[in-house]
């Protein structure tokens, strides 16, 4: 059985007895199951079995499985939504309504219209759950019992003779696989197995070969090997062990079953820490740049009526309140050290000496201030600092210089990466990487490597002094952890010589000047942590230990426990459903790095976005900036610095759109307007040095003369978007996977305070305000002139509102109401 891909992309209350699934398909063997199953093609073509009887489906082609019927299916890429349901459970009307037949499959009828009803229940159900709504678990509930009604109406069929036999076999078959699964690691026979259901021998054989569509042999090997396997993943026994304890009679017979059925032997496949060899497979040739939203369920939008007539598209409607919070002003939880504004970044060096993005690090600098600087490809070839004259290396820094004097001219110090490989030293000058290509190869010679990296930290020196260049950081490569496809060698022990190399060529030069680890993306339970351990035990017995670690966040491919099994790879992405990833993954990395003896070192997040994908339409509403200020709110200098990936949508790694606001990863568009996640940082870096209160929402600190108070109203998306699915989403229309209908007011009450008068200034980035994309729909959703952009700049500032207020009894009540996904910032300060 080979399932590309499945997950649940609607999770009901256990009132609710259907389950709705997305397959991506690849072959699917014989089986069954008590509940019916509709399926509904999406994309592709899809050969079933039902009964022996084979039907080809397309495109929106609709079949129904009836229970206990025996079917296969088969495809090479299709996908097919799937729903799951269990009619015993739907019985308070008619008490044989899991005995009722159906004959659905619109390859079979030339009535299509029937389908009308099953479409729009099928929509219908989407659009409730594109969001995660509190009345949608009613609408759940009528809609299923719509969806049975249906199909009473239009596709129950009478109960045959041959229907009563098939059904008959169906629990045969049910006793026959009962015992196997229950028996499996006492290593019977067939003729055990036929005593037990008094059956005779050749009988039996025949039956279960007709029935399940493989010898008896073959699916009780199978039994063996799949719990076989959890105990190779789960637990540290010998081969011989295991084999065993699941039913095979000795060690050689498991290891031969094993590789014929997952191509590789027990122990490379314990190795691959928990990756089937198809996911090992992919996971070879990741790509994430390759990783965009699927939309397969748009095509059922237009059995939705108007979608102006939807109820998550009304704006708001309720105010929730929330818990009062008391929070006294003369105490403090900490002092804090606004981590976040150690590192901004850029995408490469290169665009280190546009215009148009040093204008944005300015306006960064002079609004926020950061002290460091992330990018890439100091040393690639579009940066012209290497050439080969005659065989003879020669190294040119001029771009490297006027990139790097920028830096300094507006008070940025530069993570000097050491990559990406200069075409004249590399090994395979054809392994690139992004639309403007950069060469991600090792070098052909190790020793011109180290010559250049020897030449080069010393011009640093020379030309910025000793004391400066000190006060930078060093680094080797991006990402190695990735596969061969991307920025990784393909060979572990290759990559630690040769940061070891570059580690002692810089510190051949000064050995105080500081060099970290190679930026790390962490991904959990796709081996990375063993990928640091052994990196960390190379560098530590190698004399070569980094003086800070690097790592990256983003959250669409990061596989934690809470994400949906999506294969690492594959055409689309897809999101962690709870609210507390991001924590969850700080957790994680942290906890590896203490056991591996290096929870001292400071830990910069160099990158860290939402989504890594360059078309993420949810990137440049109101979503983003509250997404980030609420995570970064919540892990507070928790690391050592949240280097926001990137500065601007204008980046060269996937070529551009012409459209502006085209979902792109940017804290400033193209063309420099400021994106409503630009506020985000803005807000944090208003606030004071020490926190006096925090909790789900709201942030409050305090300066030497004033307070600060920040509110979210944070609106997690539904279980589509969480999938990687649009469905109703467009260029225009952004908003639907979030529930938009409840607005928040926070009750929070500041004692202790001095009496006297104050002046409480508020500024608030909402729909109506500081959102540039929601400025852009208002001024009509078209393309911006030159012109344009200056007069939508002017406008997408945050709202603002200003009081004066005498406060007598040292008690300040702070109320505000927040729109969904709105963030407001509040300081509260006296007038002397």
């Amino acid at each position: 059985m080979y399932l590309e891909e499945r997950h649940e992309i609607i999770e009901f209350p256990p009132n609710i007895p259907l389950k709705i699934f997305m397959h991506k398909l690849g072959s699917v063997d014989n089986h069954w199951h008590r509940s019916i199953e509709l399926l509904m093609v999406l994309d592709g073509t899809i050969s079933i079995s039902i009964d022996n009887t084979e039907y080809s489906l397309t495109s929106e082609d609709i079949i129904l499985i009836n229970s206990n019927t025996i079917h296969s299916l088969r495809s090479e890429s299709a996908v097919m939504i799937a729903i799951q349901i269990d009619l015993s459970r739907m019985n308070q009307f008619d008490a044989n309504l899991d005995e009722m037949v159906f004959d659905c499959n619109t390859v079979t009828t030339d009535d299509l219209s029937k389908f009308d009803g099953l479409k729009f229940a099928i929509a219908t159900m989407l659009n409730e759950n594109a969001h995660n709504s509190y009345e949608s678990q009613y609408r759940n509930y009528s809609l299923a019992y719509y969806l049975v009604a249906e199909l009473l109406a239009n596709f129950s069929v009478p109960i045959t003779n041959a229907i009563k036999t098939q059904q008959k076999y169906a629990a045969r078959l049910t006793r026959l696989l009962k015992y196997i699964e229950d028996h499996y690691a006492e290593n019977f026979s067939l003729s055990d197995l036929a005593a037990e259901e008094d059956l005779s021998v050749p009988y039996l054989s025949n039956f279960f070969d007709k029935n399940m569509g493989v010898k008896f042999s073959q699916y009780y090997t199978t039994v063996k090997l799949n719990h076989a396997l959890s105990d190779l993943l789960s637990t540290n026994d010998s081969i011989e062990t295991i084999a065993v304890r699941n039913g095979f009679t000795e060690s050689h017979s498991f290891v031969r079953s094993f590789k014929k059925q997952y191509g590789t032997l027990p122990s490379t496949y314990r190795k691959q820490r928990g990756q089937t060899p198809a996911t090992a497979e992919a996971s070879s040739t990741l790509n994430y740049l390759q990783m965009e939203p699927s939309n397969y369920l748009h095509l059922l939008t237009k059995y939705l009526g108007d979608i102006k007539d939807q109820p998550h598209t009304i704006s708001t409607r309720n105010i929730v309140k929330s818990e009062e919070v008391v929070a006294s002003v003369s105490s403090g939880v900490r002092s804090l050290k606004h981590n976040f504004k150690k590192f901004i970044t850029v995408g490469r060096a290169k665009e280190l000496l546009n215009r148009d993005i040093q204008n944005m690090l300015i306006d960064l600098q002079n609004n926020i201030g950061y002290e460091y600087i992330k990018f890439h490809g100091l040393l690639s070839d579009d940066m012209m600092v290497v050439s080969r004259i005659n065989g003879k290396l020669t190294f040119h820094y001029t771009l490297v210089d006027m990139a790097l004097d920028f830096l300094i001219s507006i008070g940025l110090k530069p993570l000097i990466q050491l990559s990406f490989m200069p075409r004249d030293l590399a090994a395979d000058p054809n392994k690139t990487i992004f639309y403007s290509p950069m060469i991600t190869s090792p070098p052909k010679h190790m020793s011109e490597w180290e010559q250049l990296i020897d030449n080069f930290t010393r011009h640093l020196i020379e030309r910025y002094g000793t004391n400066t260049v000190r006060s930078w950081l060093f680094c080797a490569w991006n990402e190695p952890v990735t596969p061969k496809s991307m920025f990784g060698f393909g060979d572990d022990p290759l990559f630690f010589k040769f940061y070891e190399t570059s580690y002692r060529a810089v510190k051949r030069v000064d050995d105080k000047l500081v060099f970290g680890s190679p930026s790390i993306l962490y991904m959990e339970n796709l081996g990375t942590d063993k990928w640091i351990k052994d990196f960390l035990t190379y560098a530590k017995k190698n004399n070569c230990e980094p003086e800070f670690l690097n790592v990256h966040y983003y959250s669409d491919i990061i596989p934690m426990t809470a994400k949906q099994n999506i294969t690492i790879g594959s055409v689309s992405f897809s999101f962690p459903r709870r609210t507390d990833d991001f924590s969850l993954w700080i957790g994680s990395i942290k906890k590896i790095f203490s056991s591996a003896g290096v929870g001292s070192l400071p830990i910069y997040m160099t990158e860290w976005n939402f989504t890594l994908s360059h078309r993420n339409l949810a990137s440049d509403t109101c979503f983003k900036s509250c997404y980030i200020l609420k995570n970064l709110l919540r892990n507070y200098d928790r690391l050592d610095s949240f280097g926001y990936w990137s500065l601007t949508d204008l980046l060269e790694e996937n070529a551009l759109p012409d459209t502006l606001f085209h979902g792109g990863l940017g804290i400033y568009t193209t063309n420099g307007i400021r994106k409503s996640v630009y506020y985000s940082f803005y807000f944090a870096s208003l606030l004071g040095d020490e926190l006096i209160a925090s909790g789900e929402g709201y942030f409050i600190t305090k300066s030497i003369d004033a307070y600060q108070i920040i509110t979210y109203n944070y609106v997690h998306y539904g279980n589509l978007f969480a999938s990687g699915e649009l469905f109703d989403m467009t260029e225009t229309n952004r908003y639907t996977p979030f529930d938009m209908t409840n607005r928040l007011q926070f009750q929070i009450k500041l004692t202790d305070l001095d009496n006297g008068n104050y002046c409480i200034k508020e500024l608030f980035v909402n729909r109506e305000y500081g959102s540039a994309y929601d400025i852009w729909l208002k001024m009509g959703a078209v393309p911006l002139d030159p012109s344009d952009v200056e007069i939508i700049k002017g406008y997408c500032v945050p709202g603002m509102h200003k009081e004066y207020r005498l406060i007598e009894s040292g008690v300040y009540e702070y109320s505000p109401v927040l729109d969904p996904l709105e963030i407001r910032f509040a300081e509260i300060k006296r007038i002397k």
